[in-house]
This record gives structure tokens, sequence and C-alpha cells, in this order.
């Protein structure tokens, strides 16, 4: 497709996680949920990712400078479509993919299949998706894939809360209707400026608006609280270890713990009730014991580490064996680097 942007949009404060902490900060599997969504946009090869940053933002932007994504300030919680030109002035010109730093489980091919969408369509998309419990979400009213309207929970009526097709925020805005974000009002309850009257402003100017239905909701809705904070680091502990499988890894058991930058080679063996935490590598052939603790470690090929030991801050040589209850680096409170061993 031609030139594409992304904007991420991170600036919301997510009081239902009852935190100090910028939302987006949260960690799923070892790492805040800024990152993934980050690395989704940077696997469709964007002309430009922006981060629209305001809660928290000295967090968010100090943990995003190893990353090439421009961060801007919404200074004011106006709405998402104010939110959305914030970063007008640093998009390039071409379309704009609207993403939300609190939907980490989103997935690549999820994406792929969207834009494909919007190429046929040529217009302005959302995507949707069906809940059995629609309350707080905006209602999507659809004829066939063409959305007629986007009500917010707030202002829908009694009728229209009975509708089940939600918006879940994410779309894609072609560079000619861009220009829409500009004439939409804040007459609601709220007093916002909602990116969804996208589709009124568009509408009344000729334009058609379409919806992509995806069908596992789990996927690309935000995280708001703890509990599904809870629950989306019980559905990527899962991803995770399927995709350790299909690269050629052993499990004896699903109760592991193995954060998202962890890699380990092939034909290893991984006993139940083990973490893998960190920068640790982990190589091919290694027996890791039940109950191991392996934190930003390097473990080499052939090592079998046993039961209940700890490695921390340490580099396990080749055919190497560390024994039960074992403890190195800086779980020995050597409280350096990693220890060779």
């Amino acid at each position: 497709m031609k030139k594409l942007n992304v904007v991420i949009l991170a600036a919301g404060k997510g009081e239902r996680m009852v935190s100090k902490r910028p939302k987006v900060m949260h960690e799923i599997m070892g790492r805040p949920m800024i990152r993934y969504v980050v690395e989704r946009a940077r696997e469709l090869s964007p002309a430009k990712i922006v981060v629209v940053v305001g809660h928290g933002r000295e967090e968010v932007e100090e943990y995003l400078k190893a990353y090439p994504v421009a961060c801007v300030l919404q200074r004011e919680q106006k709405g998402t479509a104010h939110a959305l030109l914030s970063a007008g002035r640093f998009i390039d010109k071409g379309d704009v993919l609207v993403l939300y730093g609190d939907v980490p489980m989103i997935e690549k091919e999820t994406l792929k299949d969207f834009l494909s969408f919007y190429e046929k369509a040529k217009s302005v998309t959302f995507m949707t998706t069906d809940v059995p419990d629609p309350g707080g979400y905006g209602r999507v009213i659809m004829s066939g894939d063409e959305i007629i309207e986007i009500k917010e929970d707030a202002d829908a009526t009694r009728k229209e809360r009975e509708i089940k097709r939600i918006n879940t925020g994410i779309c894609i805005i072609p560079a000619r209707s861009f220009p829409l974000l500009r004439s939409i009002s804040a007459d609601n309850k709220k007093g916002e400026y909602y990116l969804t009257d996208i589709c009124k402003v568009g509408r009344q100017k000729g334009q058609i608006i379409k919806g992509y239905n995806h069908g596992n909701s789990q996927e690309v809705l935000g995280i708001n609280s703890r509990m599904e904070l809870l629950e989306a680091n019980r559905i990527m502990r899962w991803r995770i270890v399927q995709q350790h499988m299909r690269r050629g890894v052993t499990f004896l058991d699903k109760n592991v713990y193995i954060e998202s930058g962890v890699k380990v080679g092939i034909d290893t063996t991984i006993f139940p009730n083990c973490y893998l935490l960190g920068d640790t590598v982990i190589g091919s052939g290694v027996v890791i014991g039940p109950n191991v603790v392996v934190k930003d470690s390097v473990v080499h090929d052939n090592v079998t580490v046993e039961g209940f030991a700890v490695v921390e801050g340490s580099e396990i040589k080749k055919n190497a064996k560390v024994g039960p209850f074992s403890r190195t680096g800086r779980a020995a409170g050597d409280g350096g680097g990693r220890k060779k061993r």
C-alpha cells in the first residue's frame, strides 16, 4: 500500500488500574504494554510511528527512547480525535493507522488482514468486534460492512445499547480524510472530541465508512483493570509457550513462566514451575529442572540445571551441570554482572 503512518494513542491515565503509573507501562510477561504495540507497528514497516503521550509522559518517553518513534504530548485530555490531531504535524503525508497503547494482545496477522480489507475499501475503516456485554463501549450501527454511525455508550439510546457489535478504536484514515477531524465537535455528554464522530462527518460529506469485524475480542480490546491485566498475562504466557514449542522446545507441563524476551534453543526440555526472566538466553539441548529460576543469564548448549536452582546474572558454560538448590550470580549476593560457571 502507499505510505502508511501509525499513531499510537497512549495519553490516558487509566483510572480503573488504581495506579500511579501510566497505564501503558504496566507489564505483561515482563514487558510494558506499549512495547508490544510499538513492535506490532514496526512489523508493518510504516513511514512514521508517532506515540501520543499525556499522563506519566516522562516514564513513557524515557522507555521509548530505545525505539524509532516520535512522541507528542496531548496537553489536555479532550478525547481521541483531539489526541490524533495532536500528532498531525508529525505525520508524513499518507494514510494513518490508529492503534492504542493499552491493546498489547493484537497480532501482526490481524493488522495485515485489517490493512488488506482497507486496501479494497479505500475509505475510513474501523475495526469492530462482538462482545456478550457491550456496556461502556461505543455501539456500531451497520448495514452490511458499512458503518452508519458509532454511538458512544453515554450517548446511546436504550435500544442502541442492546447492540453487541462494538468499536475497538482501531481504525485507518486515508490521507484525504484526515482533515475531517477538524470538523468534529464536542457536542456530547462528556464534552470530548470523539474520533468515532469522523463517521458522522464523513457521511455528511458523502464518504462511505467501512467496518472490519474481528472475531476474537480479547485480542483487540484495551486493558482497563487489574483483572484484565491478569487475564492478558495468562493469555500471553500460553502464547509464548506455544511459540517456543513450534521452535522445537519441549515442555513437561503448562505451568511455566517465560517472559517474552527470553530465547530458548531447540531440543531443550523445561520441567514444571520454572521461571525464565529478563534477558535470558538458553542454548540447545538444555535441561531445566523443576522449580528453577533463570534471570538475565546465558545458559550454553547441553547444560543441565537441576531442580530448585536459581541462576541470576550468570553465564553457564557448555556441558556444565548446576546442582539442585544452587544459587549463582546476583542471587548469591555478588551484586555484579554475569558470572561465568
